[in-house]
């Protein structure tokens, strides 16, 4: 009986170990894939509270704040508002609480603390958190630091069942999650250096667009206006030809504001319609045509699927820059953009009737391999626009296929991944 129940025990712990490997394999699958920190720090903590013995899981982390630990991820407590959880938390050491996931985010090392559950709920101190912590009934609490690139930015906290006690082998099993938190966190941040990237570039485009249109243009407002004034006055009056002056000053006046309009709608050009992707590109297709003549079809679901609001401006912002290229530099006099939606994908095609796309002093604009390289040179406000339509479909882990030079005109595809609304929940 002894030997069986040693083996019993053996059998237990190497199921154990087996469950948590598959629970950090698929944290890591799940970092890899989503690019909401909130959203992938939420199913690690329902990973970690799956496995046995785990009672409650939190997930804290200062990111985008230094001194603030925001709540971003939780399983088996009640739903806290954002900062909510935090707030009770500082009420609590105000009122001499011994906060020991401070400690641990302090010092860097994993803190442990037996019967912590019976402290909580007879410490006056820990009163404003009492009912969040109440049920259910744990007794240790374990909380370890996470770190991004050997800096401490948030911690995981865990509650343990009653009679349950952390081993050696849970230790390295929370120390591997929360080493998968920190990954999430840290590409995060790299992503937000990628956003800072294209913002800086794309103010640059505009700079350059403004020069190109808006500032030309208001200058001859300027010379036409001072030459209507001469053609007025006492001594130079010439009626007919202050006319056909306040014509032209009329046409560049209506010019400078569609230049302008159509700058600012480039800002926030999805959420500036209210209505999603498809109503953007029909407006978009709109603009284009009243301002160039370009006959721009939109074939686009409407409703179409729910996107990131973020995820919805690339993809428009992708089509917008290849339906610019196609009649800017190949002289396209139609364009169509299509989207579909086939499931867990989102499909964007731009196709032009365009010659061969050249830059705009005659020579060819580069291949988008060349392009990709061509970031802060001079051709690059051409090539700079290829290699940000790349970069904007590789953010959301997609791929861009650019042929500009095809027998039937130039194309862009996009192909992106689409997230569930639900993460797949797991049995441990």
């Amino acid at each position: 009986m002894a030997n069986a129940a040693w083996s019993g025990s053996e059998l237990e712990t190497i199921r154990r170990r087996e469950s948590r490997s598959a629970a950090v394999a698929r944290t890591a699958a799940n970092v890899a894939s989503r690019r909401s920190v909130p959203a992938t720090l939420e199913a690690l903590a329902r990973e970690i509270q799956a496995t046995d013995g785990l009672v409650g899981v939190q997930v804290l982390t200062n990111e985008h704040d230094g001194e603030t630990l925001h709540l971003l991820g939780s399983a088996g407590f009640p739903t806290e508002r954002p900062g909510a959880f935090f707030a009770k938390l500082m009420a609590c050491r105000d009122r001499g609480a011994d906060l020991k996931m401070l400690d641990s985010f302090a010092s860097g090392e994993t803190v442990v603390v037996p019967h912590r559950y019976q402290v909580v709920m007879t410490d006056p101190a820990w009163e404003p958190l009492r009912e969040y912590h109440r049920s259910p009934e744990w007794d240790a609490f374990v909380s370890v630091p996470i770190k991004a690139r050997d800096e401490v930015t948030g911690v995981l906290n865990v509650y343990l069942a009653p009679g349950e006690v952390v081993d050696e082998d849970g230790l390295d099993f929370l120390a591997s999650m929360a080493e998968q938190a920190g990954l999430a966190i840290d590409y995060a941040r790299l992503l937000e250096r990628e956003r800072d990237a294209a913002r800086r570039e794309e103010r640059r485009s505009l700079a350059a667009d403004l020069h190109d249109s808006v500032v030309q243009q208001v200058f001859s407002m300027g010379m036409l206006a001072r030459t209507l004034g001469m053609l007025t006055d006492g001594s130079h009056q010439d009626v007919s030809k202050a006319h056909q002056l306040a014509e032209d000053l009329q046409h560049i006046t209506a010019d400078v504001l569609a230049d302008l309009r159509s700058m600012v709608t480039q800002l926030r050009p999805v959420r500036a319609t209210g209505d999603g992707l498809a109503a953007a590109l029909s407006e978009l297709a709109s603009r284009t045509h009243r301002q160039t003549g370009a006959v721009i079809e939109v074939d686009a679901p409407s409703p179409g699927p729910v996107l990131e609001p973020d995820l919805a401006e690339d993809v428009f912002l992708i089509a917008a820059e290849a339906i610019r290229n196609a009649i800017k530099h190949a002289q396209a006099a139609r364009v169509r953009v299509s989207v579909a939606a086939p499931p867990g994908r989102l499909e964007l095609t731009v196709h032009d009737d365009g010659g061969p796309a050249r830059a705009g002093d005659g020579t060819e604009v580069p291949s988008p391999a060349a392009a990709s390289t061509a970031v802060g040179h001079d051709v690059p406000h051409d090539g700079a626009g290829l290699s940000i339509m790349r970069q904007r479909g590789e953010r959301w882990g997609g791929v861009v296929d650019i042929d500009l030079d095809g027998p039937d005109g130039g194309r862009v595809s996009v192909s992106i991944p689409l997230e569930t609304d639900e993460p797949e929940r797991h049995e441990a």
